[in-house]
């Protein structure tokens, strides 16, 4: 735990110290009860100067409460919310550094707890651990050497009960730690299911399906309840078999001590008694303490592992100390390529692409058509660096595309998807996505030739309009000229085009199309589709089945030598 709080280490340290010094009259206070007491019994002389040396200790004791509880609480939160701050940061920076795969295997909702609700926790354990839990520690050792000191006869019984405790406490938890991983993932499902109920408000509203999209929304609130009482239920039987141990323990030595004490024993003082019984409730009161941290002790163990499960991925795409490519002329050649997407422990790898040969020169358009299932996207995702071959090899100007840094790569790559991701902003931020300081000139120019120069003239506040979480207020049309001029700004030397205007209505489609013709020219271009329209400029367009080349050719030449199977896969322009 100690390796989380990095450069903080200071502030947790002072803030350490400043919490024992708040926390010292809880040791303090018995000791000079147990001296008021006891100056009672003696000469009267002897017995003021001992009073009242006793009060200003005691009195400043407790004063020094003031300054030592602000202080504490400056740097214990500049450590704690620091701490809090770098590993949601590096989180965020490891979820960008992992593979697509491992994204596709994860749902938003997961990653999304992992970051917010995890760190949380967390946090709460090490706030518990290093405020309560040290002070507990503390109180447990000063009281145990003090009774050591001056009542020996009582250390004894402590030693003999701490073992007979900690069993118990150690068959709760594991119980606790069991039910609490329960709850835990079932918050995790009930996230991923909100978030997918949210994003699918539009579907569900449009095929009246509000009922099932509840219903299977709903289902998890009962899931998270359930495992929620569970949790609530042993961690209230654990806190109270904890706490009646405890108070027995303590009502049996004050009962012990005053029995000693009326019979003279062992020459325990009124003030002994006294100094006893305050250090029994201490013993006991930290003891219970360390009791109730347990549950956030295991949620924060739980934490750990699931954000472990992030910082320890070895999924990473390895991008440093690879060259950097500072030109593209945009020429591939895929060498017997295959592909098979990773599995899931106890699933089979499922085999995508096979035997993929293929050369693009530079400034060729390459249609790829066929079924549903055949492997169209996952070659275009080949072409993006979001997967490495599983065999064979991808030459990008004769150099192999995982042989140096993917980064450097995509600054020269522009992908315009069926699905337009835009992000709750401005059209100018969406645009300029990525793109530090972006002229207004080049931003109409491109605005320009993307065809939205109309439309965003018509919102109220142009470039500077917001337009909703994910481009809600856009029509989908609107959202597709966006992306274009997004990649357009860019100035790519290779197009990834997939499935570009497939959701478009004819009107539409006819201005993305002409921006679209505008963008591809002189570039390297891929373009997956099922419009002929969007097929017409390609130089060759290949047609994959079953994760291999079955045909390649000429649009017109394809139609020619077979019409009815080339014609099966596309739609009229």
């Amino acid at each position: 735990m100690w390796k989380v709080f990095g450069p903080h280490r200071r502030d947790l340290l002072l803030g350490e110290v400043f919490y024992l010094l708040k926390a010292s009259p809880l040791w303090v206070i018995p000791v000079v009860t147990a001296n008021i007491i006891d100056a009672v019994f003696l000469p009267s002389g002897d017995g003021a100067r001992v009073l009242w040396i006793n009060a200003i200790v005691g009195a400043v004791m407790l004063v020094q409460n003031i300054p030592s509880g602000v202080l504490y609480g400056r740097f214990s939160s500049r450590a704690l919310r620091g701490m809090e701050n770098t590993l949601r940061s590096a989180l965020v920076r490891r979820l960008q550094m992992l593979t697509i795969g491992y994204h596709q295997r994860r749902s938003t909702g997961s990653l999304q707890t992992k970051v917010l609700r995890d760190v949380e926790s967390l946090e709460q354990m090490c706030r518990q651990l290093i405020d309560a839990g040290t002070a507990a520690v503390v109180s447990v050792i000063v009281a145990l050497t003090v009774t050591a000191l001056r009542m020996p006869v009582f250390v004894p019984v402590f030693f003999l009960l701490i073992p007979i405790i900690a069993f118990i406490r150690m068959t709760l938890a594991a119980r606790m730690k069991r039910y609490n991983s329960e709850f835990r993932s079932s918050i995790e499902t009930m996230s991923s299911r909100v978030l997918g109920m949210i994003t699918m408000v539009p579907v569900t509203r449009a095929h009246a399906s509000e009922d099932d999209a509840l219903s299977r929304v709903e289902s998890t609130f009962g899931e998270v309840s359930e495992a929620g009482q569970r949790l609530d239920r042993h961690g209230a039987l654990f806190g109270a078999i904890a706490w009646v141990q405890f108070m027995l323990l303590q009502l049996g030595i004050l009962v012990g001590g005053a029995w000693l004490a009326m019979n003279g024993e062992l020459g325990l003082s009124a003030g002994d008694l006294v100094l006893v019984s305050g250090y029994t409730a201490s013993i006991v009161a930290a003891v219970m303490q360390l009791n109730n941290m347990l549950p956030v002790i295991l949620r924060g163990f739980e934490a750990i592992r699931s954000i472990g499960e992030v910082l320890e991925r070895p999924e990473l795409e390895e991008n440093d100390g690879k060259p950097v490519i500072t030109s593209l002329a945009g020429a591939y050649r895929f060498e017997n390529v295959h592909f098979e997407f990773p599995a899931d422990d106890g699933e089979d790898r499922l085999a995508t692409l096979c035997g993929i040969d293929l050369e693009v020169s530079p400034g060729e358009t390459i249609g790829i058509i066929g079924p549903s299932g055949s492997g169209k996207s996952t070659l275009m995702s080949l072409v993006i660096g979001f997967h490495r071959p599983t065999a064979g090899r991808i030459l990008v100007d004769g150099r192999d595309l995982h042989s140096v840094d993917l980064r450097g790569y995509r600054r020269f790559l522009s992908v315009v998807s069926q699905e337009t991701l835009l992000f709750e902003g401005t059209l100018r931020e969406n645009i300029a996505y990525g793109l530090p300081e972006i002229s207004d000139e080049r931003m109409r120019e491109a605005v320009r030739a993307a065809n939205a120069e109309d439309f965003i003239r018509a919102l109220p506040e142009g470039l500077d309009t917001f337009i909703g979480e994910g481009g809600s207020r856009l029509s989908g049309g609107q959202r597709q000229r966006v992306a274009i001029a997004r990649a357009l700004l860019r100035q790519p030397k290779v197009l990834v085009l997939d499935e570009a205007t497939s959701a478009l209505d004819v009107g539409s489609e006819a201005i993305v199309q002409d921006a679209l013709d505008r963008l591809m020219e002189g570039r390297t271009t891929f373009i997956v589709a099922h419009r002929l329209g969007t097929l017409r400029r390609a130089d060759r367009i290949l047609v994959l089945e079953n994760g291999r080349i079955a045909r390649s050719g000429t649009p017109a030449g394809l139609a020619q030598a077979d019409p009815h199977a080339f014609n099966s896969f596309l739609q009229p322009a």
